[in-house]
């Protein structure tokens, strides 16, 4: 037995415990809008800031104590702050630094956690509602920050015959748009394109309905509560997307079949999902070990328990994609040459 390896094993487990319990504390100050009012407030003291804020002085100090000790929030002479820096990450949801989308994860995925172990002994799965509500929103602040400061503007000139017909006045479906900021910065980058946009989950389509009209966009678009594969509208798409959800689904192959049959002959499909290696060496590292957790957590188990699932997880392998979309009658998968530390670009065609 070698000592030190079990120090060091043991002090890591405490390490993650610590994370783990920041990342609920720091959700509980984004919920309770603690960031927003530090924001706001420059240096503020614990009174001061539970008046703001509507809260409790002693569980506001001890908030504002625990971040400090953390390193999250700055502290001198009683007053607390949060860095301008630290504020672009936690309040600004459209910036291109934004990491609001992190913080319901943890909670979202605590909801679960009986149901999950009863899975694994049963073979069953976790559906999708029971993840709650944290972990829709935490999906959709996740991918917000890069579906308004990239998809229009960089992913899409990645196919210049795509981006020309969009320019003129396309028309494109959204498999898996969930609550709806794909489609929104579709037709943001767009104002010609009308939009189709697909997801079976009731309470993210009500949710993108209501954001569209906020942002100004709802003319361009049409919301369907329904699977692709079920959905009846009606092709040739100029674009057909499935933007990371081809991996949460349990029957892929028919899902890129009726995409295939959405695009035509001309028509272009593009799939975006996790860049991610074919072995396991390839991807134990930090975002292999990152994709891991999120598919034993919550999109293994959401499609485990429908019959006969394909049941992919999280990390989509090249390999597996690849063979669902020949199955699905594809010729031909291209990876687009667009960087992203998280997500791979494939057009089938």
């Amino acid at each position: 037995m070698d000592n030190a390896k079990i120090e060091a094993f043991q002090e890591r487990l405490f390490t993650e415990l610590n994370s783990g319990m920041s990342m609920l504390t720091l959700q509980l100050g984004y919920q309770l809008g603690y960031f927003k009012a530090l924001s706001e407030a420059g240096a503020i003291n614990a009174k001061d800031f539970a008046s703001k804020t509507g809260t409790n002085e002693r569980y506001a100090l001890e908030w504002l104590e625990a971040m400090a000790a953390g390193g999250y929030l700055e502290h001198k002479d009683g007053e607390f702050s949060l860095p301008a820096e630290y504020a672009e990450v936690l309040t600004q949801a459209d910036s291109e630094w934004s990491a609001i989308g992190v913080l319901g994860w943890i909670t979202s995925f605590a909801n679960v956690m009986p149901q999950l172990t009863e899975a694994f002994r049963n073979g069953d799965g976790v559906p999708y509602e029971e993840y709650g509500l944290d972990m829709v929103t935490a999906q959709a602040m996740g991918t917000r920050p890069m579906f308004l400061n990239d998809y229009a503007s960089k992913w899409i000139p990645a196919m210049p015959d795509v981006q020309k017909r969009l320019e003129s006045g396309g028309k494109v479906a959204e498999v898996g748009a969930g609550l709806g900021w794909s489609s929104i910065a579709l037709a943001k980058g767009f104002p010609n394109t009308t939009i189709d946009s697909i997801d079976p989950d009731d309470l993210s389509i009500k949710e993108a309905e209501t954001t569209a009209k906020k942002e100004g966009v709802e003319s361009q678009i049409r919301f369907h509560l329904s699977t692709v594969e079920e959905e009846k509208i009606e092709g040739p798409y100029d674009l057909v997307t499935a933007i990371e959800c081809i991996h949460d689904m349990p029957y892929p192959v028919q899902a890129l079949t009726r995409m295939r049959q959405l695009a035509g002959a001309d028509g272009a499909v593009l799939v975006v999902d996790e860049a991610v290696g074919d072995s396991l060496e390839e991807n134990s590292n930090f975002m292999g070990h990152l994709f891991y957790n999120y598919s034993v957590l919550h999109c293994l188990p959401q499609a485990m328990g429908f019959p006969d699932s394909a049941a992919t997880g999280t990390v989509i392998k090249p390999s597996i994609l690849r063979k669902y979309a020949e199955e699905a009658g594809f010729s031909d998968l291209e990876v687009l040459p667009i960087e992203n530390g998280q997500f791979r670009f494939y057009r089938l065609r």
